[in-house]
């Protein structure tokens, strides 16, 4: 989903005036400050790594040392901190705007994996998951896995901070939750946000609309269901009429839409500077055909997710509530479905506990049935999980690893930041990463750490 518009790193020194440390010396621009469009931001700085991070809806950034009171983006737009008679900084510029210093008494964040085992890694203690009565059974690693050593292993690299920024790990092995660990002070009662990891249930829950009869098949063409919202569509030619829903659900649009190429006109930035995120992604041009190859865009989820609603006569959020969530006993997450600039700092996501998440994978996994009860029917999760090697299905991503020769597919959830949800059907497994990396390729060129970890630990596991 979309990047934080102030988020890039920026480059800061602090007042040579006095003899701090350098932890000290980011601690001058703590607080909360004034950002765009009438929003707030923390800056708060982290004797971990010492480094000062920009902090929204609990992401945080990273802020890296230039020069006095001066810093710069990596798209080299200047940020300075101005200070008082006192010596205080009292707020910032950059690009020609003024940002105030609210406050400085902000709550501090938990800036280190698990402080109490960082220096002492190897003190960490294996437990079993605790059973509670949101209806998962629990077990043991060695139960579970030929060999848990290299799982274990992972846990503490992760409290050794080789991983950052990694807030939750789950496995779920044989009808088990066998490993549950949470880091940088969350823990299972934590609602994270998932970013584009919330497209995919947006598939589940269009779905369900199908099964109730509110849509008769995805199959149809979909502009006709936006016909009143929407007289006038741009770019309309015979090539557009023809797209299904179920070309949407792939990402078969054949529209100049593609979320990692920044020349596309539907790129997911660009799209979240118009006023109506739907109405933007109906009205691009298209390039091809409808159905012949996919194109990630995430304008095509959050029609779907519109398409619901029209469908429904209601909001996505009630309708899911309904018949997704309360069925499954998920009641601690918070989601507002508005696809439009109202959302530009929570992106339409969904917040979900990890353990939620994991309940979530698993009616995927069992073929849309939850302790007995058919959520979604097994003909729809059937195609949702028919994809191409590498492609999509029904907003779900196949996602797989060769080792050594062999092949370990999985079908993944993903979203910005290091939000991981893989269902393992010939592992019998489900794995859940969330974490904070947002923006990770943009900002350092790499991808971020579930995808290194979980060959080089959980699949060693099960080898």
């Amino acid at each position: 989903m979309k990047k934080i518009f102030l988020l890039v790193p920026l480059l800061i020194s602090c007042s040579p005036a006095e003899e701090k440390s350098e932890y000290e010396k980011l601690l001058d621009y703590e607080g909360k400050y004034e950002y765009v469009d009438n929003t707030t931001l923390e800056l708060k700085a982290s004797d971990f790594d010492t480094t000062l991070y920009a902090v929204i809806d609990k992401a945080k950034y990273p802020l890296k040392h230039i020069a006095l009171d001066s810093f710069a983006n990596i798209a080299d737009i200047p940020v300075v901190f101005e200070r008082d008679e006192s010596n205080r900084v009292k707020g910032y510029r950059t690009d020609g705007l003024e940002f105030k210093l609210i406050t400085s008494d902000i709550e501090k964040m938990e800036m280190f994996p698990r402080k109490e085992l960082f220096h002492n890694p190897d003190n960490y203690v294996y437990h079993k998951p605790k059973k509670t009565t949101d209806g998962l059974e629990t077990g043991s690693l060695a139960d579970e896995f030929k060999n848990p050593k290299p799982i274990i292993e992972m846990v503490k690299e992760t409290i050794k901070g080789k991983f950052p920024d990694v807030h939750s790990i789950l496995i779920y092995k044989n009808n088990k939750l066998v490993l549950e660990e949470y880091f940088y002070g969350y823990d299972e009662n934590t609602p994270h946000q998932l970013r584009s990891a919330t497209k995919p249930f947006i598939g589940g829950i269009l779905g369900i609309a199908v099964d109730n009869g509110l849509i008769d098949s995805e199959k149809e063409k979909i502009l006709p269901y936006f016909k009143s919202r929407y007289p006038k569509i741009s770019n309309l030619d015979h090539r557009k009429r023809e797209i299904t829903i179920e070309d949407f659900l792939m990402y078969h649009h054949g529209m100049d839409c593609e979320n990692n190429n920044p020349e596309s006109k539907g790129n997911e930035v660009t799209m979240m500077e118009s006023k109506d995120w739907v109405k933007y992604t109906l009205d691009l041009p298209m390039v091809k055909r409808p159905g012949i190859s996919s194109s990630y865009c995430t304008g095509c989820a959050l029609t779907l997710g519109s398409l619901v609603e029209i469908a429904a006569g209601r909001k996505i959020e009630d309708f899911a509530k309904e018949n997704l969530f309360n069925p499954l006993g998920i009641l601690n997450y918070d989601w507002t479905f508005e696809p439009n600039q109202a959302s530009r700092n929570n992106f339409s996501q969904m917040y979900i506990t990890p353990r939620d998440l994991i309940k979530l994978a698993k009616l995927f996994k069992d073929g849309g049935k939850w302790k007995g009860k058919q959520i979604i029917s097994k003909s729809w999760i059937d195609k949702t999980i028919k994809m191409d090697k590498g492609d999509y299905g029904y907003l779900w991503e196949h996602k797989y690893f060769v080792i050594n020769g062999q092949t370990y597919n999985s079908y993944l959830a993903s979203g910005n930041g290091g939000q991981k949800i893989n269902i393992w059907p010939e592992l019998d497994m489900i794995t859940v990463f969330t974490g904070g990396n947002y923006n990770s390729y943009q900002l350092y060129g790499k991808s971020t750490p579930p995808n290194e970890m979980i060959p080089k630990y959980i699949l060693k596991s099960v080898k």
